[in-house]
């Protein structure tokens, strides 16, 4: 037999979750009566909650709109409610940012790397974290939800590594283990290229369903399908960087990461600029500055960068026109070094996909910059911290957590 008490208390967990969801993504101040429409819940149930949640500390009152008759009071979720963590960790550049429950960042920590080997790069990993804590007055027992980004194929539940090349000894460690000591939550480890997509598909004329290409010395692509992160069962989709393909300057067989890749990009310049030395193609920058640096310099109109674009594009159109075209995707978004580079690249390739595809695909750079991966472990984060508190979590483990945040 069912306990009429526990169906009574789910109900109202269950309306006390849709009552805050529905505050925290309207981004506005709403009114009771405004949240009973929307979500379909009568006004003294809206305000019941309401009163129950601004008296745990879960909302801010915002004064009424106009001055005619009794206007209502507004309400929106208190962004200090609770604060979480995300970490991107690159091959020359850890990252790390605190945010706040409704994503923006309060505290952010970097520092560039030349590591190889992955316990020394662990370490700086966990100094750059504490750096970004210390920065907005936290300790890591005060976060909500931790997300980090790391290169290679994830076995996110292991919280390993499996697949990486560049660091040595990465694949040994339980990451999600070692760098979770000292919080009250579970890490959440993921691919970089992953969590570049997620970044994307915050964007506001982001479509349900596109492809991002995390493009530097690494190559690796994020699927987002109506609207969901497709990872794949091994974790291995978006791994397009082992894709076999010719190189135009040898006309020899490669992975697309060794064609198109920044390393490649920077020799190839090298040898152009050995050979003409009327080019400005040769830099003494790390690869992926390097390879932006023939961007820019075919922005600019010179022949021999322009050239080198034009063979990249080709290059990476015919890798992922079979893949666009399998999945109907018409949009791609390049993210990581290479989008430093600026509109040529984006103009090459979408008109050599077009050419190949059956409709126009649209190729835009990320507005994130060098930064798209740790803004989609933020995103992660937020993410999971507010599925904890819809969950249930909005009692006193979530209380806890806000208070330590806050201290």
């Amino acid at each position: 037999m069912n306990d009429p008490i526990v169906g009574t208390a789910r109900l109202k967990r269950y309306n006390t979750a849709r009552v805050l969801d529905e505050l925290r993504s309207g981004g506005e101040p709403v009114r009771i009566v405004e949240i009973a429409e929307r979500t379909g819940l009568t006004r003294s149930t809206v305000a019941t909650i309401i009163e129950e949640l601004d008296a745990d500390g879960w909302l801010r009152r915002h004064d009424p709109l106009g001055a005619l008759g009794r206007p209502a009071a507004r309400f929106s979720v208190t962004p200090e409610r609770f604060h979480v963590l995300g970490v991107d960790i690159g091959l020359h550049r850890v990252v790390a940012e605190v945010a706040d429950a409704a994503g923006a960042v309060i505290a952010e920590a970097n520092a560039l790397h030349e590591v190889h080997d992955g316990r020394e790069l662990l370490r700086l990993v966990n100094a750059t974290v504490d750096r970004a804590l210390a920065a907005a007055a936290l300790e890591r027992d005060g976060i909500a939800a931790v997300s980090v980004a790391s290169v290679g194929m994830i076995d996110r539940a292991e919280g390993r590594v499996r697949v990486i090349r560049g660091i040595d000894a990465w694949t040994d460690l339980d990451l999600t283990r070692e760098l979770g000591r000292g919080f009250g939550v579970d890490v959440d480890l993921d691919n970089d290229a992953n969590l570049a997509a997620l970044a994307m598909s915050e964007l506001d004329d982001c479509p349900p369903s596109f492809l991002t290409v995390q493009w530097g010395e690494r190559l690796g692509a994020g699927l987002v399908l109506d609207g969901r992160l497709y990872r794949g069962p091994l974790g291995a989709a978006g791994e397009i960087g082992a894709l076999m393909v010719t190189d135009p300057w040898s006309g020899e067989r490669a992975t697309l990461e060794a064609v198109v890749g920044a390393e490649h990009i920077d020799e190839i310049a090298r040898l152009v600029a050995a050979r003409d030395p009327f080019t400005r193609l040769a830099s003494e920058l790390g690869a992926e500055a390097a390879a932006a640096h023939v961007f820019e310099r075919a922005n600019d109109g010179e022949r021999a960068a322009t050239e080198i674009v034009d063979q990249l594009a080709d290059v990476a159109a015919r890798a992922l026109a079979p893949i666009l075209l399998a999945l109907d995707l018409h949009r791609v978004y390049v993210t990581g070094g290479i989008a430093r580079g600026g509109d040529v690249l984006t103009a090459a390739l979408e008109r050599r996909l077009t050419a190949i595809g059956a409709a126009p695909i649209e190729v835009r750079l990320s507005p994130f910059a060098e930064n798209t991966v740790v803004r989609g472990a933020v995103t992660a984060a937020v993410r999971s911290a507010w599925e904890s508190a819809l969950d249930g979590g909005l009692g006193s483990d979530a209380r806890t957590r806000a208070r330590r945040s806050a201290r």
